[in-house]
């Protein structure tokens, strides 16, 4: 008998990330306020939770103290006046 293929669904992209087992713990232990009584959460699941909530507040000026950088760019937004192309290029004419 063979085996189904899965469906593939649409994903914007696929990232991966390398962490310490202490962090590894810490997302662990917050599994649970992910969870639902019809699924345990995954740490997938958790993690874009967390990557999507501190995107939010970072957005909002919540950065950490000492930060150096510009304010981040809203997604969507023209880029300003005057700034080059990708990479550098010069626009076309």
């Amino acid at each position: 008998m063979a085996e189904e293929k899965r469906a593939r669904t649409k994903h914007a992209s696929h990232v991966s990330v390398r962490l310490d087992a202490a962090t590894m713990i810490r997302v662990e232990a917050v599994a649970p306020l992910f969870s639902t009584e019809w699924r345990t959460a995954s740490r997938s699941d958790v993690l874009r939770g967390l990557i999507l909530d501190a995107l939010d507040r970072f957005e909002q000026g919540a950065r950490p103290e000492g930060w150096r950088g510009a304010a981040p760019e809203k997604a969507g937004a023209k880029p300003a006046a005057g700034k080059k192309g990708k990479r550098g290029a010069k626009p076309k004419r």
